[in-house]
């Protein structure tokens, strides 16, 4: 199944009930990131009438958490039996959840621009993310997600939120800006594989950090207006 060998010998490893775990510290705090992510979750489950943007910021929480919790389970604590297809669960649910935010940062700003490119940006959006997600299948490679990721937040959801900024003053806009901020400190320490110790290394660090920016992000949510009277209620998913 380990269809991308791994060097198991060179990772921490901890013993737990006569179970191994590998990279724990890894697991805990990807399972750090779920535990903010499903706060989030929960906070906007229980606004009696969220709007919309709301409704799929709550997705992107939920989605997200399930993504770090299988990531750091299946796809780090476990990698010895699961190998690079323990990734994939993970890698695939995060692009799900970046999708939404995406498509949250668009229908914010979509009745702010001409409704043509309003409607031709909501179709890119299903384009990108299927695109992705083929090639991550068929490369089963992580640089797939990573630069989705990139897209999908620095390209996507801060430069609509960046002109809704410009059009509006729209508060919750600079918590987005804030958020992407610290996504790309977290996305930069990764890559340049800042590790401050073998057992706290640099996915642990762009783990915190990202913690913050999670965070950050749902006080955007919290924040951002709505434009036009749109539906509360529904989330176009299809649309």
């Amino acid at each position: 199944m380990n269809s991308i060998p791994f060097n198991f010998d060179e990772m921490t490893k901890v013993q737990w009930m006569g179970i191994t775990i590998l990279e724990p510290v890894t697991v805990i705090t990807n399972l750090l990131i779920t535990t903010v992510c499903l706060f989030a979750f929960l906070k906007i489950h229980r606004i009696p009438k969220a709007t919309q943007i709301q409704l799929l910021f709550k997705y992107f929480f939920l989605f997200m958490a399930l993504a770090t919790a299988t990531g750091g389970i299946l796809g780090h604590g476990f990698l010895y039996i699961t190998g690079i297809y323990g990734k994939l669960p993970g890698w695939y649910i995060s692009m799900f959840a970046i999708a939404f935010i995406e498509r949250a940062a668009i229908i914010h700003s979509r009745p702010l621009m001409p409704a043509y490119w309003g409607k031709f940006f909501s179709i890119l959006n299903y384009v990108e993310v299927v695109t992705f997600l083929i090639l991550v299948y068929k490369t089963l490679n992580f640089h797939f997600v990573e630069l989705h990721a990139t897209y999908g937040l620095f390209i996507v959801v801060f430069s609509f939120e960046l002109y809704t900024y410009i059009k509006t003053k729209d508060r919750g806009a600079r918590y987005i800006f804030g958020a992407t901020l610290l996504a790309a400190v977290a996305a930069i320490s990764n890559l340049l594989k800042i590790s401050p110790h073998r057992w706290f290394n640099y996915n642990d660090v762009s783990h915190v950090i990202m913690v913050g920016s999670i965070y950050l992000y749902y006080l955007g949510c919290m924040h951002l207006k709505m434009y036009e009277d749109q539906p509360e209620r529904k989330v176009p998913v299809l649309q």
